[in-house]
C-alpha cells in the first residue's frame, strides 16, 4: 500500500494544487475573490503541513488586502491578461515553453504521461496539455488517488520547471495576489521535491 493514503497532508496538497490551477488558468471572479476572503483557503491537514502553511499565509496576506470583492476582481482579470494572455503577454505557461521547444515534443510527452497514469485533463481547462493549470491540476488528481508513485512519476517528468515559473511569477507580478500565488506555487513544490525524492530546476 502506497503511503500516501494514509498522509494527512494529501486532501490539502490536493485543494491547494487546484487552487494554482484554477487562478492560472482564469482570474478569479468577485464571487470566487469572496469566497477566498471568507475563508475558502482552509487548511484541514493535521497536523499541519509546513508547506501548505507557508502556501496559505501567502495567500491570506493578499486576503487581508481586499475590501471590495468586485473591484478585486476587476484588477486581477486586467493582471491576469498582462501577465498570461496579452496580446503580448508577461509570460507564457507552458512547459513546452520552458524547454525551448514551445508545443512541440514536450507536449507531446505530457500527453503521453496522462496516458500512461490514466488521467485526462478537465473539460473545463481549454488549454494545452502542458499548461501550468492543466499540470496543477494534474497534480491533485494524483494526490487525491493517493499513489505515491505516480505522484513522484510526474513531478519528476513534468515538475522541473515549477520553481522557475514561481520566480517569474513573481517578478512580473505587479500586485498582491499573484506574487502570493507564485510564492504558493514556489513553496508547494520546493516541499514536494523533497518528499518524493525529486529534483527540481532551481
Amino acid at each position: 500500500m502506497s503511503d500516501a493514503t494514509t498522509d494527512p497532508t494529501v486532501a490539502s496538497r490536493a485543494h491547494l494544487y487546484r487552487l494554482l490551477s484554477a487562478v492560472l488558468a482564469d482570474p478569479p471572479d468577485s464571487s470566487a475573490v469572496a469566497e477566498l476572503v471568507d475563508g475558502g483557503l482552509v487548511d484541514d491537514a493535521d497536523p499541519p503541513d509546513p508547506a501548505g502553511e507557508r502556501a496559505l499565509g501567502a495567500l491570506a496576506d493578499w486576503a487581508e488586502t481586499v475590501e471590495d470583492p468586485e473591484l478585486e476582481a476587476e484588477r486581477l482579470a486586467r493582471e491576469h491578461t498582462r501577465l498570461f494572455v496579452g496580446p503580448r503577454p508577461a509570460l507564457q505557461l507552458h512547459e513546452s515553453y520552458y524547454a525551448e521547444d514551445y508545443l512541440g515534443e514536450p507536449l507531446a510527452a505530457v500527453k503521453g504521461s496522462y496516458g500512461a497514469l490514466g488521467i485526462a485533463p478537465g473539460e473545463e481547462l481549454r488549454e494545452e496539455a502542458d499548461h501550468a493549470a492543466v499540470e496543477l491540476a494534474a497534480l491533485a488528481v494524483l494526490f487525491e488517488r493517493g499513489d505515491r508513485e505516480d505522484v513522484r512519476f510526474f513531478l519528476a517528468e513534468h515538475g522541473w520547471w515549477f520553481e522557475t515559473l514561481a520566480a517569474d511569477v513573481r517578478e512580473a507580478a505587479s500586485g498582491p495576489f499573484y506574487t502570493a500565488v507564485a510564492d504558493a506555487l514556489g513553496a508547494l513544490v520546493r516541499s514536494d521535491f523533497e518528499r518524493f525524492d525529486v529534483e527540481g530546476d532551481s
